[in-house]
């Protein structure tokens, strides 16, 4: 058998020779002899040429699956995974939302558990209890959502429908957000921990552990830790930790999380530090511009999203801390306006009222709020 020599293709290495390749290093000696294509040679030799350089494809393709990077790049995401669970990474998985209801109704009404409550987009949720309007015509009881994922979650007042009408109760709605629906993890996001976990060195308690300890809550988008942190201990701040997380969503996270970081990270730390975890404080980005667009082919509701799309993506990809964004530039929001579908021209830009870049602090989570344009 011809030997598999690995050669070098652009600016890679490559095990990969083709069927002809072979055939023409196997008959380089052969004299005197047909080794046309039509000859008795070919139909011997070929079958297996075709073999060897099926063989050294594939012998390049476990290259791209040998590493995390290559792994992630080339879509072999169940070895990425499985490079991963090697370090003690494992992937976060989708979580199912859930929340609180109230609901207003005659007394002594009741709504048992298992109705079907939704918003108006027809996301919907299952009651988790029997609940009987009180003397003050009210009642609580909790929801799950019907599915695992981020689109559950909900804003005050979204969850304002009862499909099936029950005797006595006139109607339903929630307090508080919901923001406790995480989808699964990302491959790159799994990417990043793994990198995070291997280039850092997280050892006795040191910053890094307490941030690869926060990330590895589900749930958990970003984290950063700050130590020596409180001045006020009179220690200068010896013995104390501070880890500030955003959730998978990338945007401030509830309660509910933190304290689970909290009590992860409390089982894990070294006897002594006083840890304390807080959520990065959202900065809400009110943008107007003034754009120039074709209406004949566009809406404004569709250019909205489009510009809102892209905006956001920016933005989710410049959270991650502590590497996040430190300022937003008007010009990138500008440039950012100007490339997105139907956009023909971009003449002006303020971001909360104002033309000059916006500082971002160390505890603070740029979100996009509004989105208003003129049109010229």
């Amino acid at each position: 058998m011809v030997p598999i020599i690995r050669k070098k293709v652009g600016d890679k290495m490559a095990f990969y020779k083709s069927a002809e390749d072979y055939y023409k290093e196997m008959t380089s000696t052969i004299t005197d002899v047909d080794t046309s294509e039509h000859s008795l040679i070919y139909a011997a030799l070929m079958p297996a040429c075709y073999e060897l350089s099926y063989q050294s494809l594939m012998l390049d393709e476990v290259t791209k699956r040998v590493f995390a990077k290559s792994a992630l790049e080339n879509g072999y995401y169940d070895d990425l995974r499985n490079r991963c669970l090697e370090m003690g990474i494992e992937q976060k998985l989708a979580t199912t939302a859930t929340g609180t209801i109230k609901i207003t109704g005659k007394i002594n009404s009741k709504l048992p558990s298992g109705v079907l409550v939704s918003t108006a987009l027809g996301i919907t949720y299952l009651t988790q209890s029997d609940v009987i309007v009180n003397s003050e015509g009210i009642g609580y009881t909790g929801i799950i959502a019907s599915d695992k994922g981020s689109k559950y979650n909900a804003n005050v007042g979204d969850v304002s429908l009862l499909p099936v009408k029950y005797e006595g109760i006139y109607g339903v709605t929630n307090e508080s957000k919901i923001d406790n629906g995480y989808d699964d993890e990302t491959y790159e996001a799994l990417y990043q921990r793994y990198l995070t976990k291997v280039q850092t060195p997280a050892t006795s308690g040191n910053k890094y552990h307490y941030k690869n300890w926060a990330l590895e809550v589900t749930g958990v988008g970003s984290a950063d830790a700050i130590p020596l942190w409180d001045k006020s201990n009179g220690l200068n701040g010896n013995g104390t930790v501070k880890v500030i997380i955003t959730n998978s969503n990338y945007r401030a996270a509830g309660a509910d999380l933190i304290k689970a970081v909290y009590d992860h990270i409390e089982e894990e730390r070294p006897i002594g530090p006083i840890v304390t975890v807080v959520s990065a404080e959202e900065l809400i980005l009110n943008i107007c511009a003034k754009i120039e667009f074709d209406s004949a082919t566009y809406d404004s509701n569709t250019l909205k999203n489009n510009i809102s799309s892209i905006v956001s993506d920016y933005l989710k990809n410049g959270v991650s801390l502590p590497k996040k964004l430190k300022e937003i530039s008007i010009m990138k929001i500008g440039a950012l306006i100007l490339s997105a579908t139907g956009v023909d021209d971009c003449t002006s830009v303020s971001i909360n009222s104002s033309t000059v870049n916006i500082p971002i602090a160390d505890n603070q989570l740029p979100v996009l709020g509004e989105v208003m344009f003129n049109v010229t």
